[in-house]
């Protein structure tokens, strides 16, 4: 099966290297599209240095609108939650001085977070074609080049997989550490088999 590419300059190849020094996002929203209008609600990170785990971000945000009943089930997030939480700009921000600027991100089907990710920037900024600027690698194409029989390539199917957890918890900081520990699982996997 063909790893689907998004075209997208940032995107790096995850079998170009042996990634040690990076950060894993992971976010929570409203919904499924930002071009239908969905919102960040949570933002989640770990950075990683020497492949240990050196640093935190997280971070509820307010998107003053109604969380959906279906997403609230999923992540447990509501709006009482979201009350007084920094709106988008804000956190953007702070994000933005969190990550660093050289800093490589990775993501279980990257071209989600980052078109959040890159919209925040443009609220944030006020620029119609800002983008969030770093490089990112994509941990679905990395599973799908190791594994292209596996019907799902989900992160809850690959945590089960490759026995990280019994399920994914839908909140942004615990899905980021849980697709860091996948990404070395597959990493290591793809040394083995002479991929890397």
């Amino acid at each position: 099966m063909a790893v689907r590419r998004s075209g997208d300059p940032r995107r790096l190849d995850p079998l170009s290297g042996r990634f040690t020094d990076y950060i894993v996002i992971d976010t929570e929203t409203t919904g499924l599209s930002v071009r239908k209008g969905a919102k960040l609600i949570e933002i989640g990170a770990v950075k990683i240095h020497n492949d240990e785990l050196v640093d935190e971000f997280d971070q509820l945000i307010n998107p003053f609108e109604h969380v959906p009943s279906r997403i609230t089930g999923l992540t447990g997030i509501n709006d009482g939650m979201l009350l007084g939480k920094p709106d988008v700009r804000e956190v953007m921000d702070g994000f933005a001085r969190w990550c660093s600027d050289t800093a490589v991100v990775m993501a279980h089907n990257a071209s989600f977070d980052m078109s959040f990710l890159d919209n925040a920037v443009q609220l944030a900024y006020a620029q119609q074609d800002a983008r969030f600027s770093h490089h990112f690698v994509d941990t679905l194409d990395l599973s799908r080049r190791l594994h292209p029989e596996k019907r799902s390539h989900k992160v809850s199917t690959l945590i089960v997989d490759y026995h990280i957890a019994d399920m994914e918890e839908h909140r942004a900081l615990s899905d980021a550490k849980q697709e860091w520990m996948l990404y070395r699982a597959m990493r290591d996997e793809a040394e083995l088999l002479g991929m890397l």
